[in-house]
């Protein structure tokens, strides 16, 4: 917390682990201990995922829901794309969803509202400032004050100019960022910090399985201070990926059971 009486403001902050398909928010409770924050709607793990209708901005779970029937205006995926050019990103994880379409050489989409004609281009970069402020404001409500500072989780593989995007749009959003920490450091710390953990000098492989993505990491821990020594990522190899061969198998098995598609 800043110090109110020298005119600068309090600062109240939480930490972010901010997905490419879904988000967490999580505080240090009065007592000391690690508390997940619930959004509004009750959800601890909240998609990451805006969508658009009538003039309307959806979030989360309600957002998700709209990847059936108004995909072409539901933008998901999208972490993954900040600070990058669009001659270098992989679109295949936006088959069910908005695609992205080059603007000034970063990544955008493109929104059509039924309230207005003329087709609305948002870039990643905004998505990602309305997705961190929905995050924002659902600690705020709960909390019952002002959030404005945050440490945020990033992939290991993150660019400079990928941190410096997420940085600036945190910024846009409201938020200092305090920290921006390498997933699998933070999943350490937070195994570390459970009560019976007893914290010693080792090495540990944090592997995890994300919504597009699987990544594996080798940490040192050294005096309680974690190193990465290697990593590995597999960016074809995620729960949707295996969704997708689960419906494809039943769907060939109705198929060859009824005769009919």
């Amino acid at each position: 917390m800043s110090d109110e009486t020298n005119g600068t403001p309090e600062r109240f902050a939480i930490g972010i682990s901010f997905g490419n398909t879904s988000s967490s928010i999580a505080r240090i409770n009065p007592e000391g201990k690690p508390e997940v924050i619930a959004n509004e709607e009750g959800d601890r793990q909240i998609p990451s995922v805006l969508s658009y209708i009538d003039g309307e901005e959806y979030h989360g779970t309600q957002a998700k829901a709209q990847l059936v029937r108004n995909s072409q205006n539901t933008v998901a995926y999208f972490r993954d794309y900040l600070g990058k050019d669009f001659k270098s990103i992989d679109a295949t994880p936006c088959h069910n969803s908005a695609h992205p379409q080059p603007h000034e050489s970063t990544v955008a989409f493109s929104i059509v509202d039924s309230t207005n004609e003329t087709p609305s281009t948002v870039t990643v970069s905004e998505i990602a400032t309305r997705h961190l402020r929905r995050l924002k404001q659902s600690a705020s409500d709960y909390l019952g004050k002002e959030v404005n500072a945050a440490v945020i989780t990033v992939p290991t593989d993150f660019s400079d100019a990928q941190r410096e995007a997420l940085t600036a749009s945190a910024k846009a959003a409201g938020l200092e960022v305090l920290q921006l920490i390498h997933e699998p450091v933070a999943a350490a710390l937070a195994y570390d910090a459970r009560p019976e953990a007893t914290v010693t000098d080792k090495l540990v492989v944090v592997a995890d399985l994300g919504g597009t993505r699987s990544d594996a990491a080798v940490l040192a821990c050294r005096g309680g201070m974690y190193s990465i020594l290697a990593t590995a990522h597999d960016y074809e190899l995620g729960g949707a990926s295996l969704d997708k061969i689960i419906i494809d198998h039943f769907a060939k098995e109705f198929i060859k059971k009824h005769k009919t598609d």
